[in-house]
Parts: C-alpha cells; sequence; structure tokens
C-alpha cells in the first residue's frame, strides 16, 4: 500500500465503532506473578550487579530469566525434535 493510499484509507474510514467497542472500559493485561525460593548466592549477585544497572535486584533477575528464557528456545528450537 503506498503512502497516498494509506493516508485515504485513513481520512475515508469511520473508525468510531472500533474506538467504541470496549465501552470505556480500559484495557489493563494482568501480570503473571511467581514465587521462587533463591539462594543466598544467587541473591547476593542479582545485588551486586543491581548495584552496577541501578534497576533493582528483581528486576535483575527478570531480565536473567528472560536471557535464559531466549537461550533455551533458541537453543531447543535449532534441534530437530528425534522423531518427526
Amino acid at each position: 500500500m503506498d503512502k497516498n493510499t494509506r493516508a485515504k484509507y485513513y481520512e475515508e474510514t469511520d473508525f468510531s465503532s472500533v474506538m467504541q467497542s470496549n465501552k470505556g472500559k480500559r484495557v489493563i493485561p494482568t501480570a503473571k506473578r511467581i514465587t521462587m525460593n533463591i539462594s543466598e548466592r544467587i541473591y547476593n549477585e542479582a545485588n551486586e550487579l543491581d548495584a552496577y544497572l541501578s534497576m533493582g535486584y528483581q528486576n535483575v533477575l527478570k531480565t536473567a530469566m528472560t536471557i535464559g528464557l531466549t537461550e533455551l528456545y533458541h537453543q531447543v528450537s535449532s534441534h530437530k525434535i528425534a522423531g518427526k
């Protein structure tokens, strides 16, 4: 879709029904919470990283989990699954 066609679409289309579909309610995604027991060593390492990154030790742990999950996903998805 070129620029002119896109601009014409947004100028001529009525979006009022889409905007009113939630009837004034805010749609807020809910965060998933987990409780974990971590070792003293992991806690201390997260605090050391927090001193450097200034993002809070819990956010350091969340970031580490996200990086770990991403790496795990890439490792698993790069190998063929046996039997398929």
